[in-house]
């Protein structure tokens, strides 16, 4: 069968990437004998485009991946389809998994999938192959043809990563995206996370989840090598980074990988850290591996917001320790930081900002809290009123917030300050020889 994947990333202020989710998915797909395509939308195309793509590859099936910020522009590309097609649409990502009922009574959608959709996807794809039934795949809602939908639970989470085959890095330009970009392959070693961020989605995806299996799971050591070393072979890249949740946080797979990873490859790689997670012994071994830079939450500098309302229980005194182990070992240090939670104000930013300038990483990066379905913030910011716009395609310098403690104007003008304080941090380090090693 072939498939036709469609990425709507227009107006997000995200580049032109590859798409971690779409590629494995395609992996899976293409393993067992079907084809896909991936049409990427940096920019918007009119229908008549639209229907040229589609029409030129002739897929039997038509899938969107999307995130809340890219509903609208999956909403508008699916509907014109319907205009001249009846191909069947299935909607994964994390916006269908957290709000289900929201994307399923869309006309133009006729099946989503809920949670991890390799083998459902698969399903899907072989049931419609064979013309069969697909109304009790496990993680899919689907309608029939006079608007009935079929509710099913999810299958267990996958348990054994290494079954998986390695993402589909070829349904992109993927050199092309390195060399355009200047960054290097993002890669996962793990799926899961044990934290449970009152922004972050992944305490409803546990509950989702419920007795069907570990949630935080690994791949090898071995299988995350070889993946590595196939990509060497194909590509041409001096540097990687992890964008596991919590990279790092199993001692028994670090003493396993890092030796044997500075053994075949020696290349300078970023991680995630947690700063409870890490001392300075750990980055020592690290840094002999390679690790070069670590990005870190530091999301509020202000003690409450971070514990009570982000659900961080790290301490100002663990995110200083942390950073100054690792900066002691030469590990660059890439802040993040988020400002215009519930109960922000004007001095509150400041003392995010107060708690970057003492830990002077080499960038510290800022966005605009956005409430995200599924997450325990986004029920109380519904409960509370506090979500007056509609979401737009730019999750990073504005926000769907009306908040009683801080106005509009003055988050906007204090984001912008941060960005300055933060371009200014950056300038320093840059003028002293040190510049940021890894780009992605």
């Amino acid at each position: 069968m072939r498939i036709l994947f469609i990425y709507c990333n227009q107006r997000t202020h995200n580049p032109e990437h590859y798409p971690q989710g779409i590629g494995i998915l395609s992996a899976v797909l293409k393993k067992h004998g079907h084809t896909t395509k991936l049409l990427f939308l940096q920019e918007d195309i009119s229908e008549s485009e639209l229907q040229q793509h589609v029409k030129l590859y002739d897929p039997q099936l038509i899938g969107f991946s999307t995130v809340t910020n890219m509903w609208q522009q999956t909403k508008k590309y699916s509907r014109a389809i319907k205009k001249f097609s009846d191909i069947k649409i299935i909607c994964g990502g994390a916006h269908p998994t957290f709000s289900p009922h929201d994307v399923i009574a869309e006309p133009s959608i006729d099946m989503i999938c809920v949670g991890e959709g390799e083998y459902a996807m698969l399903d899907v794809v072989e049931s419609l192959d064979l013309g069969k039934d697909i109304s009790n795949i496990q993680n899919i809602w689907s309608k029939n043809k006079n608007g009935k939908v079929f509710h099913n639970p999810v299958r267990r989470l996958i348990q054994n990563l290494d079954e998986l085959p390695f993402s589909d890095r070829d349904i992109v330009s993927f050199q092309d995206l390195l060399d355009n970009n200047k960054s290097e392959p993002i890669l996962l070693s793990a799926r899961g996370c044990p934290y449970n961020c009152s922004y972050c989605n992944n305490s409803t995806l546990k509950k989702i989840y419920k007795w069907k299996g570990k949630f935080v799971r690994y791949r090898s050591p071995e299988h995350v090598l070889e993946e590595i070393t196939s990509l060497k072979i194909k590509y041409s890249f001096n540097s990687l980074n992890f964008y596991d949740e919590s990279f790092g946080i199993n001692d028994k797979w670090n003493q396993k990988f890092f030796p044997a990873y500075k053994e075949s490859f020696n290349m300078p790689f970023g991680a995630f850290i947690r700063a409870e997670t890490a001392n300075r012994e750990k980055f020592r071994m690290m840094k002999d591996a390679g690790l070069a830079i670590i990005y870190i939450g530091i999301e509020s500098g202000n003690k409450i917001l971070r514990h009570k309302i982000l659900n961080r229980k790290v301490s100002n005194e663990t995110l200083i320790n942390t950073c100054r182990d690792a900066q002691a070992e030469g590990i660059q240090i890439w802040t993040f930081n988020m400002i215009g939670v519930p109960g922000e104000t004007k001095e509150t930013i400041q003392e995010t900002i107060k708690l970057n300038q003492i830990i002077n990483p080499h960038h510290a990066s800022v966005s605009i809290f956005q409430p995200l379905s599924g997450t325990l913030l986004h029920k109380k910011c519904l409960k509370e009123g506090y979500i007056k716009f509609d979401y737009g395609p730019n999750f990073y310098n504005d926000t769907v917030l009306e908040l009683p403690s801080i106005s509009h104007e003055t988050l906007i003008e204090q984001y912008e300050k941060f960005k300055e304080i933060s371009h200014e941090m950056r300038m320093k380090h840059e003028q002293n020889g040190d510049k940021i090693f890894l780009v992605g």
